[in-house]
């Protein structure tokens, strides 16, 4: 046991106990510092990643907001487009088509009139001739009228339509 005790207590097994333990200290402090550094390379990727994300969420968003502002611009110039029109020209335009309706509905019947005068009537004529002028006439007389108020309808706007469209433009 005294050999022991002198190993123990001499300077060599003390530097060497010193040195081993002074190694062990410096290997822990080297892991410590490699977490650390992996650490700080981990947070720096991290950052650098959420930013690149954030930024590529920015720049969809601002894609998104372009494309929605493109969308209200185009449904407002569309809204302005179908607005009716109250200068003088408009009431102008809005007058001709029912004179040119009365104006075809009376000539219609002077011309059916005069037809009445001109020939004594229907019983003048021979009934096959009759039947093909009534055939030509009725067809004639009513394509006209379909078209002239086909035609007057459909160039009016709808005060419905008008409405719906007022519906869209406004933000909600």
């Amino acid at each position: 046991m005294d050999i022991i005790l002198d190993i123990l207590g001499s300077a060599g097994f003390g530097s060497l106990l010193g040195g081993v333990f002074g190694y062990l200290t410096k290997r822990e402090e080297r892991a410590n510092m490699q977490m650390k550094f992996d650490y700080e390379v981990d947070m720096l990727e991290a950052t650098t990643d959420s930013q690149i994300r954030l930024s590529e969420a920015k720049i969809e968003e601002t894609r998104v907001a372009g494309e929605l502002d493109i969308e209200k611009e185009e449904t407002k110039a569309f809204t302005e487009s179908q607005k009716s029109k109250t200068d003088f020209s408009e009431y102008i335009k809005s007058g001709v088509r029912p004179i040119i309706l009365v104006i075809l509905f009376y000539q219609t019947y002077m011309i059916l009139s005069s037809l009445e005068e001109i020939t004594g009537g229907l019983e003048s004529l021979p009934a096959d001739e009759v039947l093909g002028l009534y055939r030509v006439v009725i067809l004639s007389i009513t394509g006209l009228t379909a078209t002239a108020v086909g035609w007057y309808f459909a160039a009016r706007t709808s005060k419905q339509f008008d409405k719906i469209l007022g519906r869209w433009d406004k933000p909600s």
